[in-house]
């Protein structure tokens, strides 16, 4: 499979990994961002819950990944879930090494926080054709197995803003 080949409006390519980012925003309404950690060589997803959530998305996250890890025969690397409160709303952030993480991993942690948070979470609704979604499932597959072998040399966040994705490096 091809790489997306994303240009900026400049003409210049948009790098793979901010197309991994891209592609997961787009494939993936319910992350609210998305951001590489350089130097965990790590992917850190956001959510949105509407109110106060409870904490216990560790408790059954944490261990859905460690059995599908064991059954993909693969150990994590970085495995990190946080709840924090901000006003009316708590953020979820879970963080994975990119080195053992799929594209089914990135499906499962989405629907995992789907189910627990149903009507609560905040997203943006997807007008993609299901063949555009699924597209975009074989780039994030294809991205994520180029990225794991060839780190991206800075930080990198996608963020959705108004029905867009805006990526931000530094």
């Amino acid at each position: 499979m091809g790489s997306l080949n994303l240009q900026y409006k400049d003409g210049g390519y948009v790098p793979e990994g901010a197309g991994l980012l891209i592609s997961i925003l787009l494939r993936y309404p319910e992350v609210g961002s998305i951001y590489y950690w350089q130097e965990k060589h790590a992917l850190q997803f956001t959510f949105l819950i509407k109110d106060e959530a409870d904490n216990s998305m560790e408790q059954s996250l944490r261990p859905a990944l460690e059995v599908f890890h064991d059954l993909e025969g693969m150990e994590m690397e970085v495995c990190a879930i946080e709840m924090r409160q901000e006003e009316q709303v708590a953020i979820l952030t879970i963080t994975r090494d990119v080195n053992s993480m799929t594209r089914s991993e990135v499906g499962l942690i989405v629907e995992l926080v789907k189910r627990k948070f149903s009507n609560h979470l905040v997203y943006d609704e997807s007008n993609l054709p299901e063949d555009e979604l699924m597209f975009q499932e074989e780039l994030i597959g294809h991205m994520l197995a180029t990225i794991s072998t060839d780190a991206i040399e800075k930080n990198v966040v996608a963020v959705r803003e108004e029905g867009r994705v805006i990526v931000f490096n530094n």
